[in-house]
């Protein structure tokens, strides 16, 4: 064989090979398209497509977690990550596009007779993307993988469920498990300190509920805020004031609702928990330890789509006239992404309690909580206790008032075995207190308490 021979062949095979790859991606877009219209109702249109382009959807069927939605997304998650936007999936048409349009609209309706309205342009544009990496495989049974176990979402009665449909039903079924029924119980009053904090939520959630004519224009509310700080120190203490005291539906959601083993499926999951905070408007989405689904120290393509697809719906979120709130925590918040800690319009450093609400919450804890208990009664010095839990958090502090606690109920233990009868009060003095600080060490280090200074230094907004 001559040298120009062999490379005709060459040219040959290989125009072949492109092209039976042209014909195969062009079947699973064809078995794509079957299974979306089916899976949204158009039975009848899914039907004439399979007829007319030859699908044995009896032998072959889409593989599990691979659809059209899950591709669109994908795209939009590459196409806002690149160029910081949404892409732009439709235009309008101009006259003559529209007179072109409508003779292939009067051919296609001859084929397709759909008896709701029909998919929009949105749902079909993936079919413009590649595909090639789609395949089909073969049905061995009739019931086919899916993302999501049904009894592992049982409804929750309280919640209107109505506007979701086939698997996004799924997902609003998990998302509503997360709306805070129960009333926490915690009032603002029972935080001591933090005063900016609580001035912040009380101007992002609780003043505009109450004159929202004033919260106009540039004057509109805060819509996410950022809680950072050691361990212990009341960021998830705010948040259950915020649920108590301000009158919204509460989504107290956690990173593991929101990870999914399945691809896509975590992306789904968090538009499905902010379409579900505009429809129950005004809403609160609490998000505690955020870093876990959005750190820059985890590189994997995973966290990377669920970060785009978090960003993505932030951006929607503060362009919104819908009241939805966004109040996340984190304890690093150094690891978070440089593009989300932009969008958190607030960021707030929950520090150590200074002295003063130290103070505070000796009284509150060995004063307030123990005047109902009728064996024991306390006598302290608040002033020097305040001064002796220098670097101890809100947290610590209440391990300190409880070991005391405790440490009077032993002696109380002790006259219950030998004379019940004879068992009087007892009283906590500050020698009593000062013995358990010297047993329960701050849980804070000085050096970690650095990092939060300096990262407060270069991103905190109040």
């Amino acid at each position: 064989m001559s040298s120009y021979e062999f490379a005709n062949h060459n040219s040959n095979h290989g125009h072949d090979l492109e092209k039976k790859k042209k014909q195969e991606r062009k079947k699973s877009i064809l078995y794509l398209i079957e299974n979306y219209l089916r899976t949204e109702g158009y039975h009848e249109s899914a039907s004439v497509l399979a007829n007319e382009a030859c699908l044995n959807t009896a032998q072959y069927a889409v593989c599990d977690n691979i659809d059209l939605d899950t591709i669109l997304m994908e795209y939009e998650n590459y196409y806002f990550v690149r160029y910081q936007k949404k892409p732009k999936i439709s235009k309008q048409l101009t006259t003559e596009c529209n007179t072109t349009a409508g003779k292939r609209n009067k051919i296609a309706n001859k084929h397709f007779k759909k008896t709701v309205s029909p998919p929009t342009v949105q749902d079909v544009v993936p079919l413009l993307l590649d595909t090639s990496f789609i395949s089909v495989t073969p049905v061995v049974n009739n019931t086919c993988g899916k993302p999501m176990e049904d009894d592992q979402h049982e409804s929750t009665l309280s919640v209107d469920l109505s506007h979701w449909k086939n698997e996004w039903l799924d997902y609003a079924k998990i998302i509503s498990k997360e709306i805070l029924m129960n009333n926490p119980n915690v009032k603002w009053s029972d935080i001591k300190g933090l005063s900016t904090a609580k001035r912040l939520l009380d101007e992002a959630i609780v003043m505009p509920t109450k004159y929202p004519d004033l919260f106009t224009g540039l004057c509109t509310p805060w819509k996410a805020m950022l809680l950072y700080g050691p361990p212990g120190t009341g960021k998830t203490l705010l948040a259950k004031a915020v649920a108590t005291e301000c009158n919204t539906t509460f989504f107290n959601v956690m990173p593991s609702t929101l990870i999914a083993k399945w691809r896509g499926d975590s992306e789904k999951l968090i538009k499905t928990m902010f379409e579900m905070a505009e429809q129950m408007a005004p809403s609160t989405i609490f998000i505690d330890e955020l870093d876990a689904i959005a750190s820059k120290r985890i590189d994997h393509e995973a966290t990377h789509r669920l970060t785009s697809q978090i960003l993505m719906h932030m951006d929607g979120l503060l362009s919104s006239n819908k009241r939805v709130f966004l109040l996340a925590t984190s304890n690093h918040p150094w690891e978070l992404e440089t593009a989300i800690v932009r969008r958190l319009e607030k960021r707030i450093f929950i520090d150590l309690p200074d002295e003063q609400a130290r103070n505070d919450m000796f009284v509150y804890y060995l004063s307030e909580m123990l005047k109902n208990n009728k064996y024991i009664r306390c006598k302290i010095d608040s002033d020097i206790l305040a001064q002796r839990t220098n670097g101890y958090s809100g947290s610590d502090i209440r391990l300190v008032c409880k070991e005391t606690a405790m440490q009077t109920m032993r002696s109380i233990f002790k006259g219950l075995g030998h004379k019940p009868e004879n068992v009087g009060q007892f009283n906590i003095t500050t020698e009593d207190v000062c013995t358990a600080i010297a047993k329960t060490k701050p849980s804070t280090a000085k050096s970690d308490n650095v990092k939060y200074q300096s990262w407060q230094t270069q991103y905190e907004s109040v």
